[in-house]
């Protein structure tokens, strides 16, 4: 708790000491580590000393440690001192760091060296708070040359959130990037900045699957337009394909993202039906099954409820069938009167498996209860 208040304290040049004295690291005292920073001419000994700052903080809690670790990052005249000094804030805990993330900002948008803005790129890839406030000079190093500063940066706008929606546009170039680590980056991004028109961004991640070759962006592009929520009819369409998708676990993502639209993917119920009846795979019929009742709706589903009873009567997997009755028991009263549910439900009571028996009781119970008319409210 007493390191957690200190650093509540607003940071500046002189933040006040957790411990005083000279405490040693690596067989030099606080005092040598810092006098070597601010004045010894070599870089190679100015970084080391940098590297030391980090055990002075985190060991010591030394009062200029964090200081010193700015005013150098800033104004250090080498850049490979420049990146010591983003490495050793991107080993600091994430608490310390948040107090420092005005003036790594500033730090940031000052920098011209690329090695250092990737390194600050990836430090801040650890440090939400922070990066919500460099979502600008992040955005600019998406346009770097170098693929894995491209990379750092798309990770580190994707942990700043809604905060960095102001990013898409610097993002979306990226999903047509040669290099697959790039691409990957940008989708997982663009799925969790909270653009201000999703609907664009969700139909450039449709047509960014359709063109592309490597299965892990694929897996991307699913979860990320299952985050973003739009459910524009090329989405739909684009999900209802990647249902038969080569890769398993595509296909299970698109099946439940399909699931978690609800009505408005209701076109892609007959493709998700095959799923359920078709695929291989126990957990992803079962899936299916739920996201074809889920898109049609409780009226769709009692239109289309004779699907539902042939999935219910022919699968060898109990918990496949279970899920059918458990679908059609949901209709509840929609379905009384309706001899083909309620005959298919009295059936699965002599069905193999006691979780099935059991289900199918108390689905047949849930449609036939009686409805108690209400009575008038009191004046």
């Amino acid at each position: 708790m007493r390191r957690a208040a200190l650093l509540l304290v607003a940071f500046t040049i002189t933040i006040a000491a957790a411990q005083d004295g000279d405490p040693e690291v690596d067989g030099k005292k606080a005092s040598e580590w810092f006098s070597i920073l601010r004045n010894d001419a070599s870089p190679r000994k100015r970084a080391q000393a940098a590297a030391a700052l980090g055990p002075l903080w985190l060991k010591h809690q030394h009062k200029d440690a964090l200081p010193d670790l700015v005013r150098s990052m800033k104004v250090d005249t080498s850049a490979a001192v420049r990146a010591q000094c983003v490495r050793t804030f991107g080993s600091l805990p994430p608490d310390t760091a948040a107090v420092l993330a005005k003036e790594v900002s500033a730090a940031f948008a000052e920098e011209k060296e690329a090695a250092v803005r990737k390194e600050l790129a990836v430090a801040l890839s650890r440090f939400p708070d922070v990066a919500k406030k460099a979502v600008e000079p992040l955005s600019g190093v998406l346009k770097d040359p170098d693929p894995a500063a491209k990379v750092a940066a798309a990770e580190a706008l994707a942990r700043a959130g809604k905060d960095a929606k102001d990013s898409a546009d610097d993002l979306l170039p990226l999903l047509d990037d040669k290099e697959k680590p790039v691409r990957q980056a940008a989708v997982f991004a663009l799925g969790r900045v909270g653009p201000d028109n999703p609907s664009f961004v969700a139909a450039a991640l449709a047509g960014r699957f359709g063109r592309e070759p490597d299965v892990e962006v694929r897996r991307e592009v699913v979860g990320s337009l299952k985050l973003l929520g739009d459910k524009s009819d090329a989405v739909v369409a684009m999900l209802a394909g990647a249902t038969a998708d080569a890769d398993a676990e595509t296909r299970t993502g698109a099946v439940r993202t399909l699931g978690s639209f609800g009505p408005p993917a209701k076109a892609a119920a007959d493709p998700l039906l095959k799923s359920a009846t078709a695929n291989p795979d126990k957990a992803l019929r079962e899936d299916a099954l739920r996201a074809f009742a889920a898109v049609l709706g409780p009226d769709g589903l009692k239109t289309r409820a004779a699907d539902v009873v042939k999935v219910m009567e022919a699968d060898p997997e109990f918990e496949v069938r279970l899920a059918a009755v458990e679908e059609l028991g949901a209709l509840g009263p929609l379905a009384k009167g309706d001899a083909l549910i309620t005959g298919a439900l009295r059936a699965r009571q002599s069905d193999p498996q006691v979780k099935v028996r059991q289900a199918a009781a108390a689905a047949v119970r849930r449609i036939e209860k009686k409805v108690e008319p209400k009575e008038p409210a009191k004046k």
